[in-house]
């Protein structure tokens, strides 16, 4: 399948499209009206059994990883030199001093981008875009606009898998992609010319395809795929709804009394960043030993 969609059998998988979308906004919502660290981060926790309903832990695993490197790099870097710091925490070697203020910033800002690239990643991996298109040409959303928005899922997957098929091609023909990362991104050149072409290629067969499903035609449009609201997506709406109901009330009246994030929090949670962060360089040198060795052999 051309998409990240990952077919199962879940919970998760079983609610309509217009159901997921809205959590989406609901995520997107919580995570601004949560600022402090302390409330994303059981934000981002009460997030994860929701992955494991869908059963795609590990997809969702792979797929967070540049999300997780963008939290490192937030995390360290204005932990150490956004100006708004003041209150020291701790010192580092170099005499890099990591201050309350700015750790407090960057959590904020780390976590959110995991909430929201969980809850987007969640919808992705759950939802086949064809009823995604389905669900917004219901909500009177413009035929050929949801086509746009079910392509754009679609083509990245498409590139990639043609991106490949290049790259093997290329090695067929004795182009070396084991050196050194300067010699890979060398070698990356010879392949940017037959992935456009290919891509322009396949833009051009996919315009005769609606052509000739008269996709340009006024009236109503059919769809193979049917999604209908059900009691489920009603319980998961009003849960949302309260939800989001008691974040507002601590917004408005509680925020003055919460002091939840602590100094030993944000501490242990940039170490945990460092830690999924080394576990990852770890992995992928490992990876690289193995392509050596079995270079090798």
């Amino acid at each position: 399948m051309n998409s990240l969609y990952m077919p199962k059998d879940s919970l998760i998988h079983s609610l309509d499209p217009r159901t997921k979308m809205i959590f989406v906004i609901f995520v997107v919502i919580s995570s601004f009206i949560l600022n402090d660290p302390a409330l994303q981060l059981l934000l981002l926790v009460a997030l994860f059994p929701l992955v494991l309903l869908a059963k795609v832990v590990k997809p969702y695993l792979v797929s967070i990883q540049f999300l997780l490197l963008f939290a490192v790099l937030i995390m360290t870097v204005h932990g150490i030199y956004n100006p708004i710091g003041v209150t020291p925490v701790f010192e580092i070697f170099g005499g890099l001093t990591f201050k309350y203020e700015s750790m407090v910033y960057a959590s904020v800002m780390s976590f959110r981008i995991l909430v929201i690239g969980t809850a987007a990643v969640l919808f992705v991996m759950t939802t086949h875009p064809s009823d995604m298109a389905s669900a917004l040409v219901k909500w009177k959303v413009p035929h050929s606009f949801a086509f746009i928005l079910l392509s754009t899922f679609q083509i990245i997957p498409i590139i990639a898998r043609e991106a490949k098929i290049v790259m093997e091609a290329q090695q067929a023909r004795c182009l070396d992609v084991k050196g050194s990362i300067i010699q890979r991104v060398k070698n990356l050149v010879p392949m940017f010319a037959p992935l456009f072409i290919i891509t322009f290629m396949k833009v051009h067969q996919l315009s005769y395809v609606l052509e000739c499903r008269a996709f340009s035609r006024k009236g109503t449009k059919t769809s193979l795929r049917e999604t209908r609201i059900g009691s489920l997506d009603y319980s998961f709406l009003i849960g949302m709804l309260a939800i989001l109901a008691f974040e507002i009330y601590v917004k408005l009246f509680a925020m003055g009394s919460l002091h939840l994030t602590t100094d030993a929090l944000l501490t242990y949670s940039l170490i945990g960043t460092w830690i999924v962060f080394g576990f990852m360089i770890v992995k992928f040198l490992y990876k690289q030993l193995q392509g050596k060795i079995g270079g090798a052999n």
